[in-house]
């Protein structure tokens, strides 16, 4: 590999969003990529979209791998466009409407619906212009396949993959990237969520950070806002190559578990440190201490389930005098940082403590 491909790849592999979704052809999750017709954007690779800000970064975002030799493409079809303003909504318009049209005198972008028996022309319908069969743009659209040859030159350095296989060694199973929904009702993206135990509640929220130099503060604080809201029963902040003294006293503060590392083998030892087997991957009880420690709003919702011994979030609220919605809120947020138990009876959900 030449120095100038080298550095290419290195700063392919920095991009989180990169390491996220190889991440998806090495579990298995898709292997070719193909795109869908819409009428008005033309197509989409709609696998590619959570990895980037819009849609139609899709496809460069393809493009700059393809470069990379990380994967290969193929054109799998065609479609038109307009040859003035590029837009994909255009329409065929057929050509006996204008029976007894002299074809001499017909100029079509003055007299619109009235066609030559003889021309076929398309009618773009943002720019309302009207073009001859011969002058349609025609694009071809691309499928893409992952080249085996690429991702194995760059294994060594993909950390989404030893990441994962830890996980599942562990006995979780995996969502990358994955979402939870916080108390505040906004959706948080992970870059990896493991479930464990036989409940969804039980979460373990997992981002990476990958960077040539040691990385700062901003990204424990970024983690910690959606570790704070969302709650997740445990959550690991992966560093490449390692946290600033700054950040990971910060880190200690907000009791995030972090993984500092610039080897991708190093990885399973360093997060058997953090990360329990699924079997001792239990909740914990809610004594004392971790009562006084609880800001007062869960406090009181805590406390309350305590007292009822096992109650249903509506009695729950009836008895903390706030409303059913908020209550539920505050339930399941206690259950994701695992001081409650939450069990279905039928179409019932009962909270109780974690004795």
């Amino acid at each position: 590999m030449t120095a100038n491909r080298e550095d290419d790849m290195k700063d392919l592999l920095l991009d989180r969003r990169v390491q996220l979704f190889l991440g998806k052809f090495l579990n298995g999750e898709f292997d070719t990529l193909s795109p869908i017709l819409e009428r008005r954007n033309g197509y989409r690779y709609p696998a590619v979209e959570q990895f980037v800000e819009a849609p139609d970064e899709s496809e460069p975002f393809l493009i700059k791998l393809e470069e990379r030799g990380v994967l290969t493409s193929e054109i799998c079809g065609a479609i038109v466009c307009c040859s003035k303003c590029g837009s994909y909504n255009v329409d065929r318009v057929l050509s006996n409407l204008a029976r007894g049209v002299n074809e001499g005198d017909v100029k079509p972008a003055q007299i619109r619906g009235k066609i030559p028996v003889k021309e076929t022309i398309w009618r773009c319908e943002d720019c309302d212009t009207l073009i001859d069969e011969g002058e349609i743009a025609v694009k071809p659209i691309f499928c893409y396949h992952f080249s085996e040859k690429g991702i194995e030159e760059i294994s060594s350095r993909l950390v989404i993959k030893p990441l994962r296989d830890f996980l599942h060694e562990r006995g979780y199973r995996t969502e990358s990237p994955g979402t939870l929904i916080g108390v505040s009702n906004v959706e948080h993206a992970f870059d990896i969520l493991a479930f464990g135990g036989g409940s969804d509640e039980e979460v373990l929220a997992v981002d990476f950070a990958l960077s040539e130099e040691p990385i700062d503060e901003v990204k424990v604080i970024s983690m910690f806002a959606k570790v704070y809201d969302a709650n997740p029963f445990k959550s690991v902040l992966v560093a490449f190559p390692k946290l600033t003294a700054d950040a990971r006293k910060l880190a200690e503060r907000y009791k995030l578990g972090v993984v500092e590392t610039n080897d991708v083998k190093d990885i399973w030892k360093k997060m058997r440190e953090v990360v329990p087997p699924v079997d001792d991957f239990k909740f914990e009880a809610l004594d004392v201490m971790t009562l006084l420690s609880l800001p007062d709003h869960l406090r009181k919702t805590a406390t309350v389930t305590n007292n009822l011994g096992r109650a249903m979030a509506d009695e729950i609220a009836e008895a903390t005098t706030r409303a059913r919605a908020v209550e539920s809120g505050y339930l399941n947020q206690l259950v994701r940082m695992g001081y409650l138990k939450k069990e279905r009876e039928g179409r019932k959900v009962f909270f109780s403590v974690v004795a």
